[in-house]
């Protein structure tokens, strides 16, 4: 604004000043009419916010994946599963031995062997460790709890090798 400006402007009412800046002439009336436009919008903007958290909960849910029919068949095959075929794949999900297993557990490696192979079975895996995947994905293992949903092992029995780290 330049100084000739700035002096008119310095020499009109309040009135002539809100009409030569562009602003109403009844500030009061404009500042309600403002507020209320405010609240109007705060409502809609509500109104969108919680429309808006409905919309991130339903695709969060959809964007949760549903179980495979794989899932659902491993879940199935796995319900099959014995409590001790349980706790042996909650030890070999913890990287255990079939020695360290059989101790734990009170049993021979033969025996832990022989459930290995029914679980396998019954799982219709090959190898130890498609078994713990199936075992996580089912719920069995759990990667938050040491034993799953399986029993804890029983107290070794006295009398059974040392664990020489073999499998």
């Amino acid at each position: 604004m330049s100084g000739v400006a700035r002096g008119a402007v310095a020499e009109l009412s309040y009135q002539q000043c809100c009409e030569f800046c562009g602003a109403p002439s009844r500030p009061v009336a404009a500042l309600v009419k403002v507020v209320a436009n405010v609240y109007k919008a705060l409502g809609e903007a509500q109104d969108a916010l919680e429309v808006q958290g409905q919309l991130i909960k339903d695709l969060r849910a959809a964007a949760r994946p549903s179980p495979s029919e794989g899932v659902r068949a491993a879940r199935a095959a796995l319900d099959l599963l014995t409590a001790r075929e349980r706790q042996i794949l909650v030890l070999i999900s913890q990287g255990n031995s079939n020695r360290s297993v059989a101790r734990a557990l009170g049993i021979s490696e033969k025996t832990v062997k022989n459930h290995l192979s029914a679980l396998f079975t019954k799982a219709g895996v090959s190898d130890r460790t498609q078994a713990v995947v199936l075992g996580i994905r089912s719920g069995i293992v759990s990667l938050d709890e040491p034993f799953g949903d399986a029993p804890p092992p029983a107290a070794p029995r006295a009398g059974l090798p040392a664990d020489s780290g073999s499998r």
